[in-house]
């Protein structure tokens, strides 16, 4: 019996942010990683093609015990940035998509997660944990981009 991949989104619209500078904060894994906002630590391991952050990057990712490893796989500033974990997590063929579209005056940032069950009967949690993990990430993303930007509220 063949399983069938599981989704899940959510977008959050961000007033008076640029896609272009927000796009740019999103993808400095520098930044990222010796700020005191944003999580855990960010190594790339291998640039990628036409930009170090960009299509092919195979980035590392530690968050206390957590340990990942994904690959770049889908680029397309300043509106698109997609992810596949390749270990280092509980269900198998993780992949992130951020999609940033301008939206009035701000953007509007669409997440969506898909991965392929490992572990029958618990997908449903995973699921529920995985959104609700991205979903805490919204305050984090807006206060790193105004710290980014030097902007005030």
């Amino acid at each position: 019996m063949a399983t069938s991949k599981i989704e899940f989104e959510f977008s959050y619209f961000y007033p008076g942010f640029d896609q272009q500078r927000f796009f740019d904060f999103l993808i400095d894994i520098e930044w990222y990683t010796q700020s005191d906002i944003m999580l855990g630590e960010i190594s790339l391991e291998k640039p990628g093609k036409d930009h170090p952050y960009g299509l092919g990057a195979v980035r590392k990712i530690t968050i206390d015990k957590i340990k990942l490893n994904e690959d770049i796989v889908g680029f397309e500033p300043p509106r698109y940035m997609s992810y596949a974990v390749r270990e280092g997590m509980p269900v198998k063929n993780y992949q992130g998509k951020f999609f940033i579209e301008p939206q009035g005056d701000g953007i509007r940032l669409r997440y969506i997660g898909s991965f392929d069950p490992k572990l029958f009967g618990i997908n449903w949690l995973f699921k529920y944990i995985f959104r609700s993990r991205m979903k805490t990430m919204v305050p984090i993303w807006e206060k790193g981009y105004r710290t980014y930007h030097n902007l005030s509220k």
